[in-house]
């Protein structure tokens, strides 16, 4: 191996210990209490060293969220079997999610974070415009069954695929965040289990998608 590959692979071994670095300070404390001083000393770094990968906190956060995506993608995508029909698919990724954001709790909350980052079509920053292509490829996952189950003729033809993506991501994305933060109050409040809720998802998904 060349002093240049092995130069290059040492770059990215140490941008990579940062960014696990990162996601220990980042998922115990929080992005809004943590500091890059504390993610330089979980790296063993100078601080001088980490702003060469990374030249601020969010752009750092950013990287999280991108891999957080990669890893629900590939999660979404195990979900599906070509066997299926497409409304079954889409069930099965709602399914994959879920169960996601329970095991990977973190990077959902990274995912979340996301969710408040404001995006323009002019001046975005590399890791923003990376973080935006990682969510529409997963929100690429959901289309393309979605488009799957009009051809199939699971899915009602009427529905437009691309729409209802975002309408379906949105909705399970906000009962996920419900459920994290609320469920002890609303199983207080109204007598409820989160399997009730989850089961209430998927009956309007099966009302407001299948093909009559």
């Amino acid at each position: 191996m060349g002093v240049i590959e092995r130069k290059e692979r040492e770059k990215i071994e140490r941008r990579n210990a940062i960014i696990e670095a990162a996601e220990r300070i980042f998922f115990k404390i929080g992005i809004e209490n943590a500091s890059m001083e504390q993610v330089a000393q979980e790296a063993e770094l100078s601080k001088g060293t980490l702003y060469l990968y990374f030249k601020s906190k969010e752009d750092l956060y950013r990287s999280i969220i991108i891999k957080g995506f990669i890893i629900l993608k590939r999660q979404l995508k195990e979900s599906i079997n070509a066997a299926e029909t497409g409304f079954q698919n889409v069930k099965n990724i709602s399914q994959a999610y879920i169960k996601f954001s329970h095991i990977h709790t973190g990077y959902f909350d990274a995912i979340l974070h996301y969710q408040n980052d404001l995006f323009t079509t002019k001046d975005r920053e590399p890791e923003q415009v990376k973080s935006l292509e990682s969510g529409n490829a997963v929100i690429g996952v959901l289309i393309h069954e979605l488009e799957k189950g009009i051809l199939d003729q699971s899915i009602d033809v009427s529905i437009r695929p691309i729409e209802t993506a975002f309408v379906l991501w949105s909705q399970l994305t906000g009962l996920l965040q419900v459920i994290q933060r609320k469920m002890k109050i609303i199983a207080y409040h109204y007598k409820i289990k989160q399997i009730d809720l989850f089961e209430n998802y998927f009956d309007l998904l099966e009302k407001s998608l299948k093909n009559k």
